[in-house]
This record gives C-alpha cells, structure tokens and sequence, in this order.
C-alpha cells in the first residue's frame, strides 16, 4: 500500500490521537479497579504509538506478533530506541492476551502499576522522533 506524505502524516495523527485515547481510559479504568481493561488499553496505546512510527517509515505489519518483530528490528536493533521499550511492547501484549484469553489469570494493581512509567515515556519518545512532541 503506497500512501502520499499527506497520507502517511494523517494516519500518523490519528494512530497518535488513538494512542493518547486510550492512554487516558487505561488511567481510568486502572484508578476504577479495572485492570483487565487497563492491560488491554495500555496495550493499545504503545500499539497505535508503534503504528504511527511505522505509517511514516512504511513498514506495515500483518499481526502484533509482526509488529514487535518489525519495531525491535527498525528500531530498536538499530538504536533509534532503547531495547526495554521492545521488551515492554512484547510484555504489555502477553499481558493483554493473559488479560484477555486466560480466565483464570488475575491481574492486579501490582502487575501493571509499574509499567505506565515507562508506556508514558516510550510514546513521548515516539512523539519526540516523529516531531509531533
């Protein structure tokens, strides 16, 4: 698929503009005691913040399992951005398939409490290389 700049920097806007939606229901729905739907959210948040990066240098990815190939070998590997921030879009999607497909696994505020530290810096460090910050 062979977008226009024009294009390309839409569909970066509204990847980010999903990006910080859902950044906000999953501050929300972790103060309300939801911390199924907060894993769920603070995943999407990193995985619409991967997408703008990836629409402005056309790489697409066909699943999630893809994206984080593709993120950790575009930019990570070649240290545009730190390894952690590939470790934490790896762990952030085992924690939403946890929260989403084990019904016996239990989240807790533990679990993802320590990880929006670093899911709110990596979409700032998104946002900074893609000069939108």
């Amino acid at each position: 698929m062979s977008l226009s700049p024009e294009e390309r920097i839409t569909m970066r806007d509204l990847h980010l503009e999903r990006c910080d939606m859902f950044l906000h229901s999953a501050d929300t729905c972790y103060e309300n005691g939801d911390y199924f739907t907060a894993a769920n959210r603070y995943y999407y948040a990193c995985f619409h913040a991967v997408h703008a990066l990836f629409v402005m240098n056309e790489i697409y990815a066909r699943s999630h399992d893809g994206m984080n190939v593709q993120f950790s070998q575009y930019f990570v590997k070649t240290g545009i951005f730190e390894p952690r921030f590939g470790s934490l879009i790896a762990k952030m999607e085992q924690l939403r398939d946890k929260a989403d497909y084990n019904i016996f696994y239990k989240i807790t505020a533990e679990s993802i409490a320590d990880k929006r530290p670093i899911i709110v810096e990596f979409i700032a460090c998104v946002k900074q290389y893609l000069q939108v910050a």
